[in-house]
C-alpha cells in the first residue's frame, strides 16, 4: 500500500507512489520465482555449466587424486571440487574434496527469458496475472513475516549477549576459585614457615644440650686432671715414705751393727 505524504520531503506524494511501485514489482517477482522456478527449462549457462561438468567427470574417472597446487575445478552444476594445497614430491596426493557452491542450499532465481514478451503487441508474457488487491495482500503479508525475523533477530541477539555475558560470569567464578586456591597456598606456605620457626627452635634447643654436654666433659676433663695431679702426689709421698722407711732400716743396721762392734771390743777388752 502507498505510503502517506510528507508535506516536507514528498509534497506531491510522487516519492511515495514509486517506492509502492517498486515492492508491489518486487513482491510480484517474489511471488513468480516461487511458482515458476520449478517448471524453467534449462538456461544456455546452465548448459554450458553442465557439459563442463561432464567434461571434467571424464577426466576425474580417469585421475582420482591430484597432485598439482592450489586450484579448483567444477565437476557438476554448483558444486566445486577443491585440491588443498600440498607439494609435488611424487609421494603424496591429496584427495579432490567436493563441496557445494550454495553451502547445500536451493536457490530460486528469476529468469527473465522465460518471460518476455515475444509479441509487443499482444498480451504475449508467460507471467500470471495478479491483480492490485491480490498483490497488495501478498506483499503485506510478506512484510508480517520480515517484521517476524525482526523479531527473531532480536531474540537472537539477546541470547547471544546473555550467553557472552554468561562467559564473563564464568569466568569470574573461574577468577575466584584461582584467589581461593591462592589464599589456600598462602596460608600453606604460613605454615611452612611456621614450621620452620619450631624447627628452628628445636635447633636451638639441641645446640644448647650439647653445649651443656661439652661443659660436662669438660668438668670431667678437669677432674681426671686434677686426679691424675693427686695421683702423681700420691705415689711421690708413698715412693717418699718407702726411701723415708729404707734409711730408717739402713741407719738401724748400722745402729745395731755399731752396737755389736762396741760390744765385742769390750768383750776383748776384758780379756
Amino acid at each position: 500500500m502507498p505510503k502517506k505524504k510528507n508535506p516536507i520531503t514528498d509534497p506531491t506524494g510522487e516519492k511515495a507512489a514509486a517506492q509502492a511501485t517498486q515492492e508491489a514489482d518486487k513482491r510480484v517477482r517474489e511471488r513468480l520465482r516461487a511458482r515458476f522456478v520449478n517448471n524453467q527449462p534449462p538456461t544456455q549457462l546452465q548448459e554450458t555449466v553442465k557439459k563442463i561438468a561432464d567434461t571434467t567427470k571424464n577426466i576425474g574417472d580417469t585421475t582420482k587424486t591430484v597432485t598439482t597446487a592450489i586450484g579448483t575445478v567444477t565437476n557438476s552444476i554448483g558444486n566445486v571440487a577443491e585440491s588443498i594445497g600440498i607439494a609435488p614430491t611424487g609421494k603424496t596426493a591429496q584427495t579432490i574434496k567436493s563441496h557445494n557452491a550454495y553451502g547445500g542450499l536451493s536457490l530460486s532465481t528469476f529468469e527473465p527469458q522465460n518471460f518476455l514478451a515475444n509479441d509487443l503487441f499482444q498480451d504475449s508474457s508467460t507471467l500470471p496475472r495478479t491483480s492490485k488487491l491480490e498483490a497488495d495482500a501478498i506483499v503485506e503479508s510478506i512484510q508480517e513475516k520480515r517484521q517476524t525475523l525482526r523479531v527473531v533477530g532480536a531474540n537472537l541477539d539477546l541470547n547471544t549477549d546473555v550467553l557472552k555475558t554468561g562467559v564473563k560470569s564464568e569466568k569470574m567464578t573461574q577468577a575466584a576459585i584461582d584467589y581461593g586456591i591462592a589464599k589456600v597456598n598462602t596460608d600453606t606456605k604460613l605454615t611452612q614457615f611456621e614450621t620452620a620457626e619450631v624447627q628452628y627452635e628445636i635447633g636451638l634447643t639441641k645446640l644448647d644440650q650439647t653445649h651443656e654436654k661439652l661443659v660436662h666433659e669438660q668438668v670431667t676433663l678437669e677432674g681426671l686432671r686434677n686426679e691424675t695431679d693427686q695421683r702423681k702426689r700420691f705415689w711421690q709421698e708413698k715412693y717418699a715414705l718407702g726411701e723415708s722407711r729404707i734409711k730408717q732400716v739402713q741407719l738401724a743396721k748400722y745402729q745395731l751393727d755399731a752396737k755389736i762392734g762396741a760390744i765385742e771390743v769390750e768383750g776383748e777388752a776384758a780379756e
